[in-house]
């Protein structure tokens, strides 16, 4: 054997045995990545619903869900609603699981009041939810937060979901202003937020109900 072959064969042995090395290498940074892409294909970040209320309008038809599920010390509310008229509108758990949109008082008012177990005022009802936006082409979509209410609340007190005709105020005027020839809100402001009518209802249920 030569200089020249005694040079050449430590070479390749080199090169080859960088050349497996590397497809090793390759090899195993591809099924990594094939397995990160497998985890986060297979990962659903979406949490069922515990709690919701299938809305309706007076006609019966259904303008979609709100759904309730409890998230640490607080309840997340989200909603997506169709066939509303445009702009904000009251909305709020009331205290009877009773929509009956022929009632005599006016449509869905067997729903009763807001939910209120400590008998506070209008802002401060357990019921009380940030207002629904509805844009241009009549629908809603809404997330919030909220820990003035309960998921055990909302299993067991027979409740309903109202969306109100109108915005609501949450009884906030302001001692200049004047309602009835009198300084500050009046007794409707104090009970309602003057929401006003109620245009869709849905009864509070379980998720896990049929």
């Amino acid at each position: 054997m030569n200089y020249k072959q005694k040079l050449i064969l430590p070479m390749c042995a080199a090169f080859l045995l960088y050349g497996c090395n590397s497809a090793d290498d390759s090899n195993e940074a591809d099924n990594n990545a094939e397995d990160m892409t497998t985890v986060g294909q297979g990962t659903d970040t979406e949490v069922d619903p515990q709690v919701k209320a299938e809305v309706k309008d007076v006609e019966g038809k259904t303008l979609g869900t709100v759904n309730f599920t409890a998230e640490e010390n607080s309840v997340v509310i989200e909603t997506a609603l169709e066939g509303l008229e445009p702009g904000y509108h009251g909305f709020h758990v009331h205290e009877n699981a009773a929509c009956e949109a022929d009632a005599k008082d006016g449509p869905f008012t067997t729903a009763g009041g807001h939910f209120n177990p400590t008998d506070e005022t209008h802002s401060k009802h357990a019921g009380d939810m940030p207002p629904l936006y509805v844009k241009e082409d009549g629908t809603a979509k809404y997330t919030a937060t909220l820990d003035n209410m309960t998921i055990d609340q909302l299993k067991k007190e027979e409740l309903a979901v109202i969306v109100h005709a109108n915005p609501d105020n949450f009884a906030n005027i302001p001692d200049r202003y004047e309602a009835n020839g009198e300084k500050g809100p009046d007794a409707d402001t104090l009970k309602t937020g003057d929401a006003g009518d109620r245009q869709a209802c849905g009864i509070v249920v379980s998720a896990e109900a049929k």
